[in-house]
């Protein structure tokens, strides 16, 4: 398995860069260096609700209280028109725009304040409760780095300073659909299909499903040829058997190259990678628990590294497996279970039967159990690794 992940990854460049608007970036990896275009705050700002003030008309309060008139009133949205001058005060709130002529605040619960006068009774020195201008970032400082994906948090910085289009890695253009000996039969029910599907948006990409497609040599070819202009990957379910069955392998052969694996690992894989016209090009298996697996073993870390990604694999942790299973020597198992993490450490369970058409057990999993080909069965209580599919906030 990992020989044939290596190999792929080896032959996948990413994507050249595109500008988008911040909005459509979101999930996108910079391929710029985005720095402040200007100091942030761009001007001192009230770091707490309070009172603005010339710290130079406290300076006798220590010995009898300052009394103060309040002229006004500031928001962070809403600055104050004016200047304050000897003796007066303005009513700020946190993140407010420092008014002119003041160079302190003072904390409302600091001062007592009756109609339109305020009293102080300590002395308040210049840049109190003040955030001065560029202390969030300096003009021309790196906020976010080229390579670091846009997450949700991101896209408001980015409004932040400014920005309205950034340059980013694309999303790939997935095109997906499966070959058929009769399409138009169970129409409404193609697992395959919208597991692949479903898994390459899960993966941040752009995705047009295919549905299924007749197990015709030139048919296919034409399917394929049809979709280029809207394809970075194509992938495919079904078609790479020898001989007559090999339709998909036919039809690759004849717009690009094409390499096929059978790959030691249970469920039993057969993969093919190669390229349509300069399009990467993945073929998997036909059944949906063989699909699910390869995807998550081939093609997802390869549409991750396509769109620019630093990390492309799942994150695996060490777990105790609460059932036992009986693993033959010679293949690596990839098992679909459920990983829940307790005052213990990470455990798992069996989702269900483990056979390649059991489709109910992709369902109840979140993570895959991996046991290596030199290792035989498994009693109940050993420890596995897992490959985790999903954070478990979505359990």
């Amino acid at each position: 398995m990992k020989e044939a992940q290596d190999r792929i990854l080896q032959r996948i460049s990413v994507l050249d860069p595109l500008e988008l608007s911040v909005a459509e970036a979101h999930g996108c990896v910079l391929a710029e260096t985005v720095t402040a275009p200007e100091d942030l705050p761009a001007t001192p700002s009230a770091a707490g609700d309070g009172f603005a003030l010339r710290s130079e008309d406290t300076t006798s309060a220590d010995a009898a209280p300052v009394s103060l008139t309040v002229i006004g009133e500031a928001n962070a949205g809403r600055p104050f028109a004016g200047r304050i001058a000897f003796g007066e005060a303005v009513r700020v709130t946190s993140g407010a725009t420092l008014p002119d002529g003041s160079d302190a605040i003072v904390r409302k619960e600091d001062v007592a304040v009756v109609g339109s006068s305020m009293a102080i009774g300590r002395a308040v020195a210049r840049g109190d409760n003040v955030r001065p201008a560029g202390q969030d970032v300096a003009r021309g400082d790196p906020v976010m780095q080229e390579g670091q994906r846009i997450r949700g948090m991101d896209v408001g910085v980015l409004s932040a300073l400014g920005r309205s289009r950034v340059l980013v890695r694309p999303r790939p253009r997935v095109v997906t659909f499966v070959t058929s000996d009769d399409p138009g039969e169970g129409a409404g029910r193609d697992p395959s299909s919208y597991a692949l599907a479903g898994m390459s948006r899960e993966a941040g990409s752009e995705v047009t499903r295919g549905g299924a497609v007749p197990a015709d040599t030139d048919v296919l070819r034409e399917k394929f040829q049809s979709y280029l202009p809207q394809a970075d990957v194509f992938i495919t379910s079904g078609g790479l058997g020898e001989g007559p069955e090999s339709h998909v392998r036919a039809a690759v052969e004849k717009l690009g190259s094409l390499d096929v694996w059978q790959i030691a690992v249970r469920p039993d894989t057969t993969i093919a990678y190669g390229d349509v016209q300069g399009r990467s090009f993945f073929g998997l298996p036909a059944g949906p628990v063989g699909v699910i697996v390869a995807f998550e073993l081939f093609v997802r870390p390869a549409l991750l590294q396509l769109a620019g990604r630093q990390t492309v694999r799942r994150p695996e942790v060490d777990a105790v497996l609460d059932d036992g299973f009986e693993h033959k020597l010679g293949r690596e198992a990839y098992l679909r279970v459920r990983a829940w993490r307790d005052e213990s450490g990470w455990r798992a369970k069996l989702s269900g039967r483990q056979g390649p058409s059991v489709v109910s057990t992709i369902a109840g999993s979140n993570a895959l159990a991996v046991l290596p080909s030199d290792k035989g069965p498994v009693q109940p209580g050993e420890h596995v690794r897992l490959i985790l599919l999903e954070p478990l906030e979505g359990w």
